[in-house]
C-alpha cells in the first residue's frame, strides 16, 4: 500500500507542477489551471483520509486495538465542499470546474498506479 500511495502521489506533485508551470507562462489559462490545483491538493488530502481510514478499519477487524469511530465519508464531502465554496466565491481567480474535476483525479491515479505494481508483482 505504501508504494502504491508514494507512486500516485509523486504523479500527483507533477501534475501539481505542470499546473504552476501553466499557470506561471499562460495568463488565459490561469483560472483553470488554478482551479486545478487546488482540486489536485484536496484530492490528494482526500486519499490520505481515506488511506488512514483503511487502515483504521484493518486494525479494527485484526482486534488489534479497539474500535475506533470518526466521520470518514464526511471528511473527504467536507473537503470538496471547501474547494467548491472556495471557487465559488473566487471565481475571477478559480475555475470551478477545473476545481471539482482535480478533485476526483487521485481515485483514478491510485487505480492506475495498483495496476501497474500488480502487474510488475506478477
Amino acid at each position: 500500500m505504501d508504494k502504491i500511495m508514494k507512486t500516485a502521489l509523486r504523479t500527483l506533485v507533477y501534475a501539481m507542477a505542470v499546473c504552476l508551470i501553466v499557470w506561471a507562462f499562460l495568463p488565459e489559462w490561469r483560472t483553470v489551471s488554478l482551479g486545478l490545483l487546488v482540486g489536485l491538493a484536496a484530492s490528494s488530502m482526500n486519499a490520505f483520509l481515506l488511506r488512514r481510514r483503511v487502515e483504521m478499519v484493518t486494525l479494527g477487524a485484526a482486534g488489534a486495538g479497539p474500535r475506533k469511530r470518526g466521520l470518514g465519508l464526511g471528511n473527504r464531502i467536507a473537503t470538496v465542499l471547501l474547494v467548491a465554496m472556495i471557487a465559488y466565491r473566487f471565481p475571477e481567480d478559480l475555475n470551478m470546474p477545473a476545481a471539482l474535476a482535480g478533485c476526483m483525479v487521485m481515485p483514478f491515479v491510485l487505480l492506475v498506479a495498483a495496476y501497474i505494481h500488480n502487474k510488475r508483482q506478477s
